[in-house]
């Protein structure tokens, strides 16, 4: 899901990736009744000096560079979307073209709303390159779950770069993380973590791990 909230245009999921360095963060708060609110994070600042030099040139290794204007309108055009989407309210978005930050929240009230946002945004950008999510939560017995399952439309896009191109995802990643009311009694996935005070889930991991479907970001998790 946050990997198509900020790669919906292939074009610049491209040109972000020749920053060399980004970060990518989805953080779920989640209430006892299903509802919560859901913010995505791409976090170019630690190679702001380079984006910034790449901005201002047309084309990147054949690669067309998007404007300012463009990458505000994608995200326009997500915000629109998520406003329309049944179940979904509270939506804000940020850029920061100073240090080359986005970010997208918004409120939704139960997990159908967070499955609805989720289809229709896959619908409206034809190019998927991010995994397929849904989740579900099961109230009388406090489990929240999530399913996903790699896109093969990633690993494509991927072997199509030039090598030097490639080698820049390897200081890229993306971390999840899941906090709830109630403490975390367990959790399924290997590579995730319960916080200290066991109200948090967090997984991170490399963005070419996720292209290479080494890492998947299924998880059951039980509540107290």
């Amino acid at each position: 899901m946050l990997k198509r909230f900020f790669f919906s245009s292939v074009t610049i999921m491209l040109i972000f990736s020749l920053s060399s360095c980004f970060d990518i963060v989805e953080e779920i708060n989640f209430q006892s009744n299903g509802a919560g609110k859901i913010k995505a994070t791409l976090n170019l600042s630690k190679s702001k000096t380079k984006v910034a030099s790449l901005m201002l040139l047309d084309s990147v290794n054949g690669i067309k560079v998007p404007s300012k204007t463009t990458v505000q309108k994608e995200l326009n055009d997500i915000v629109l979307i998520l406003k329309q989407t049944k179940g979904v309210s509270n939506v804000n978005s940020s850029l920061d073209f100073n240090n080359y930050i986005a970010t997208l929240e918004c409120d939704f009230n139960n997990v159908a709303a967070l499955n609805a946002f989720t289809k229709t945004l896959s619908t409206k950008f034809k190019t998927n390159i991010s995994g397929y999510t849904t989740y579900a939560y099961d109230a009388s017995n406090k489990v929240f779950v999530r399913k996903y399952n790699a896109s093969q439309d990633a690993k494509k896009e991927f072997l199509k770069l030039k090598g030097e191109n490639q080698k820049v995802f390897n200081d890229a990643y993306f971390t999840s993380i899941y906090r709830f009311v109630d403490p975390v009694k367990k959790q399924q996935n290997s590579k995730a973590s319960i916080s200290a005070n066991r109200k948090a889930v967090m997984l991170k991991t490399g963005i070419l791990d996720l292209i290479n479907d080494n890492t998947n970001l299924s998880n059951t998790i039980v509540l107290n």
